[in-house]
């Protein structure tokens, strides 16, 4: 990647005297996929930095940007739910329907097969939790990841009774809620001594 985008990704700049942006990322339509040797687009950088009005900026200029995943499949999705930034997850949440890939940009997964919801429920991100439910639809049974285990599952594994709480109350089939080895929740709780808490 460019030094002056990763810079200004990192900053969270979008205009000073020396660099405009726009005009940067107008000028030659493949200067938005540039990549860091990570894998990361100047959407991840800039995610993981926290600076969500340099997110929504470059994707309201490049919005396939939003599905773009690094060398671990992660989208900037994930990288704002793990570090908990709540308010890059919105401006993703809120582009990514007018785009209409909302759904699929929560759904997406890593080569763990976690998704963002994984990776905040992991990360102990309320905040975020509560977002990404919230959005997502309440019929949908959250998958698990490659290791067997469910946003659910891994709340009450943690013993975060908070987020197991904030998924009860947002999802109205929480069926798919086995584990690893077919454990549920409840055994997880139990196995970690969280009986108690749930």
């Amino acid at each position: 990647m460019d030094p002056t985008l990763y810079s200004a990704a990192v900053e969270g700049n979008t205009n000073d005297g020396d660099f405009s942006l726009v005009e940067y990322l107008k000028r030659d339509e493949e200067n938005g996929y540039q990549v860091t040797p990570k894998g990361n687009t100047v959407v991840h950088v800039a995610a993981l930095c926290s600076h969500s009005n340099f997110v929504g900026e470059v994707l309201k200029i490049n919005p396939a940007l939003l599905c773009c995943q690094n060398k671990r499949n992660e989208t900037a999705l994930h990288i704002a739910a793990n570090e908990g930034h709540t308010e890059v997850v919105r401006v993703l949440l809120s582009i990514a329907g007018e785009e209409n890939y909302k759904e699929t940009l929560m759904r997406m997964a890593n080569k763990n097969g976690d998704t963002a919801l994984h990776k905040a429920v992991r990360s102990e991100h309320v905040d975020v939790v509560k977002i990404l439910v919230k959005e997502e639809d309440p019929e949908y049974e959250y998958r698990a990841n490659k290791a067997g285990e469910t946003p659910l599952y891994l709340a009450a594994e943690s013993g975060f009774i908070h987020i197991l709480r904030e998924i009860l109350e947002s999802c109205k089939n929480p069926n798919y809620a086995a584990g690893p080895f077919g454990r549920t929740p409840l055994h997880a709780a139990v196995v970690h001594e969280h009986l108690g808490e749930v």
